[in-house]
């Protein structure tokens, strides 16, 4: 073993500050590039799920969920866990509304947990406006990828009156 004195130690103390910084540093921008990522694909969220919707059906955007997930509609009990989340939407889809447009506004993402708020609008099959809405949800980035925990929306009009 090697001991070091006065100006060897004293370079010895510096470089191991300096690797320790510059360790520091990369840690940092490979999180930056992360959370970054992360965010990219949190974006991407609203998009899958209305082109789940509109290609897929009501399976494929109950697939989008946590296990655990929950709708909250209007004027409805929660729907909880992805069979409750396929019914409601599948009982959307029956009552006519074929297609869905979604527009995300705003999203923020802190970590592994991602809020956006957006706005949408459903047709029938002949792109008859039936309803439109803003939306909010809360996602969780669960075995890499984001998924829905809880979601919310509203229409900006009642529903219309089916005689």
């Amino acid at each position: 073993m090697v001991r070091l004195t006065g100006e060897s130690e004293r370079c010895f103390v510096m470089n191991q500050k300096i690797a320790l910084c510059l360790m520091l540093v990369a840690l940092l921008a490979s999180s930056a590039v992360f959370a970054s990522h992360h965010e990219a694909e949190y974006d991407k969220l609203a998009d899958n799920w209305e082109a789940a919707y509109n290609n897929e059906g009501a399976a494929a955007v109950a697939a989008l969920y946590l296990e655990d997930g929950m709708r909250m509609p209007p004027d409805m009990p929660i729907a909880e866990g992805r069979a409750a989340i396929q019914a409601q939407v599948q009982g959307g889809m029956d009552q006519g509304l074929a297609k869905v447009d979604i527009e995300m506004v705003e999203s923020m993402v802190s970590g592994e947990v991602g809020i956006a708020r957006g706005t949408f609008k459903g047709s029938d099959a002949d792109g008859n406006t039936m309803t439109e809405g803003k939306w909010m949800s809360v996602s969780k980035w669960v075995d890499g990828k984001w998924q829905i925990h809880a979601d919310i929306w509203n229409m900006d009009a009642p529903a219309a009156v089916v005689e």
